[in-house]
């Protein structure tokens, strides 16, 4: 198995999976619209992680904006990594960044734990420019 990175856009956002760590992250913009595969894709991408059994899985996400549909993808996305939790009994971390000034994505992030019913550590940062280095 090989990492993947997907380069973000202006309305996708960047993915990386770090095999080595066992590390995945989400940042930039989500406003996809219903045809757009990226959230698809990266879902059916953890299959293939899921081949390695990792003992543990680490996700960051930092998102600047996002949609409808982009919520929808991150919530079948989240309940396929629950999935590998309890199927490969993999310790999970999930991390949610948002903008210290941005309390819809705070918002947002305490969502989805309750919808997943996953731990998300949803966390303030102070800077766009260093989304993990600066938390408030």
């Amino acid at each position: 198995m090989q990492s993947l990175f997907l380069k973000g856009s202006k309305t996708t956002p960047e993915f990386n999976y770090d095999i080595e760590n066992f590390s995945m992250s989400i940042i930039g913009e989500s406003d996809i619209d219903e045809l757009n595969p990226f959230y698809n894709t990266i879902t059916k991408f953890l299959n293939t992680v899921e081949t390695i059994k990792p003992r543990r899985l680490n996700l960051d996400i930092k998102l600047d904006s996002i949609c409808l549909n982009s919520k929808r993808g991150i919530v079948f996305f989240l309940m396929r990594l629950k999935e590998i939790q309890v199927n490969c009994k993999s310790a999970l971390l999930i991390n949610w960044y948002y903008n210290t000034k941005n309390k819809l994505m705070r918002t947002i992030g305490e969502d989805l734990e309750q919808m997943v019913m996953l731990k998300i550590n949803v966390l303030s940062i102070k800077s766009k420019e260093s989304p993990f280095l600066e938390p408030a």
